[in-house]
């Protein structure tokens, strides 16, 4: 399967029967008081290879890591999982446990687990270039830009150095490629940045947007045609990196 071919595209209601979405969901709390909803990562995973084993899965390598701009309106399963407070500070001093929740699957996750198929992949894990829950991508951007002015507020990314120490974690438990798709928000190139400087850019795989060495397209776009152009191109890149080891 290659090249523009909608038989890449998977419908959600079949994914859905072959892969599950397990995610660390927390409200991270400020100095100021002022909550926000966030999820740190999240495990897209073939559920017959996976079924009952959140503590395995939770420390287990992925097949590739996917890095997103941030997490929308992903909430857990149930409300029963729904996330608890914790203070900026413990997530500094990496005093922050994550125990991964049954997570509702969006249509960016199906895109994830349609790749996944065409690689024959079982794990993917999924971080964000910022933590923080809120599928409006303008009402996003300005809390990113208020969280710079508050203390403690930077470590509503996983990017920041206070988190470093859980970057590397997540880097070391990587075993495949790591996958661009962050968008090309100006508003977020500081943030892009730290991240392309700790992973080093010929390591990573995207869709990068002409002239724009940092920007990578979104792997779901609304437009179906670009959705099936993205899969091509992911798909092909790996094909040449598979071939040049």
């Amino acid at each position: 399967m290659s090249g523009n071919d909608d038989r890449t595209f998977v419908p959600a209601e079949k994914l859905k029967q072959q892969y599950s979405c397990l995610g660390h969901f927390y409200r991270l709390v400020l100095e100021n008081d002022r909550e926000f909803p966030c999820r740190s990562v999240l495990g897209i995973l073939k559920t017959d290879k996976f079924a009952g084993f959140r503590e395995e899965i939770a420390n287990s390598h992925s097949d590739a890591l996917v890095i997103m701009m941030n997490p929308g309106s992903s909430h857990p399963l149930s409300p029963a999982h729904e996330d608890g407070r914790v203070a900026a500070s413990a997530i500094r001093t990496m005093e922050l446990t994550q125990p991964l929740v049954p997570t509702v699957p969006d249509t960016t996750q199906y895109q994830v687990m349609r790749l996944m198929i065409v690689q024959n992949w079982d794990h993917v894990r999924v971080v964000n270039l910022s933590d923080l829950r809120n599928p409006n991508s303008v009402d996003f951007l300005q809390t990113v830009s208020r969280l710079k002015e508050i203390p403690g507020g930077s470590v509503h990314s996983i990017f920041s150095i206070e988190r470093k120490k859980e970057w590397n974690l997540r880097l070391s438990m990587n075993r495949g490629p790591i996958i661009a798709g962050w968008g090309q928000s100006p508003r977020l190139s500081k943030l892009v940045e730290h991240c392309v400087h700790s992973i080093g850019r010929e390591r990573i795989v995207g869709a990068q947007k002409p002239g724009h060495p940092l920007c990578f397209a979104h792997p779901s776009p609304r437009n179906h045609a670009f959705k099936l152009q993205w899969l091509a191109d992911i798909n092909y890149q790996l094909s040449i990196n598979s071939s040049n080891r």
